[in-house]
C-alpha cells in the first residue's frame, strides 16, 4: 500500500484508518477461524472421523471398545465390542452409565439370548458355542440429549472398560 492509502479520507466516504485495519484484522482472524472449524469437523471433532474414532481396553485384553468420542444429538453412533478369553456355557456383557436414558439403542448385532435392564444398566447375555473363544458385538444406538456422559461396560462382571463421550445439540 502507498502512504497515501493509509491516511484518513473524507472523500468518496468518510474512513477512518485505523477503524479500518481493526475491521481488516478482524476478517482475517474470522476467516481462519472459520477455516479451522472446517478442518475440525472434517477430521471428526464434532461427529465421525478419526479424531472422534477412539478405542479403549480392559487392563487383562479381554474386552476393547471401538466408540465414537463425539456425536450429536439424534444422529446415530456406533460401537464395537471385541470380546475375546470366553470360557463357560455363556458369557455376559453389562453396559452402564448414570445417563443410560439417554440413549436410544437402534441395532443390536448379534441379537442376545437374554436381555434385561436394572437400574442404569443393560445386561445382555449369549450362549457360548463349543470352541468359541471370542465375539463381536456391534451397537449402534442415538443419544436423546446433548452434554457429556461416561459409560462403562464390562465382560462377565470382571474385564471393565470406562470412556466417556460429549453428545453436541
Amino acid at each position: 500500500m502507498t502512504e497515501d492509502e493509509q491516511k484518513n479520507r473524507e472523500f468518496p466516504v468518510q474512513e477512518n484508518m485505523k477503524w479500518q485495519k481493526i475491521e481488516w484484522r478482524i476478517e482475517t482472524i474470522g476467516a481462519w477461524l472459520l477455516f479451522l472449524i472446517v478442518i475440525a469437523g472434517a477430521c471428526g471433532f464434532f461427529s465421525k472421523g478419526f479424531i472422534s474414532n477412539q478405542q479403549a481396553s480392559a487392563a487383562d485384553g479381554r474386552l476393547s471398545v471401538e466408540y465414537e468420542q463425539f456425536g450429536r444429538r439424534q444422529s446415530n453412533m456406533d460401537m464395537a465390542l471385541r470380546l475375546r478369553q470366553l470360557s463357560g456355557d455363556r458369557y455376559q456383557v453389562t453396559i452402564s452409565g448414570e445417563e443410560m436414558d439417554n440413549f436410544q439403542i437402534q441395532t443390536l448385532q448379534p441379537q442376545p439370548d437374554e436381555t434385561w435392564s436394572s437400574e442404569n444398566q443393560l445386561i445382555l447375555i449369549w450362549h457360548r458355542r463349543p470352541q468359541q473363544e471370542s465375539a463381536a458385538v456391534w451397537i449402534s444406538f442415538q443419544p436423546q440429549s446433548f452434554g457429556h456422559f461416561v459409560s462403562k461396560v464390562a465382560l462377565d462382571g470382571r474385564s471393565q472398560v470406562q470412556f466417556s463421550q460429549f453428545i453436541y445439540p
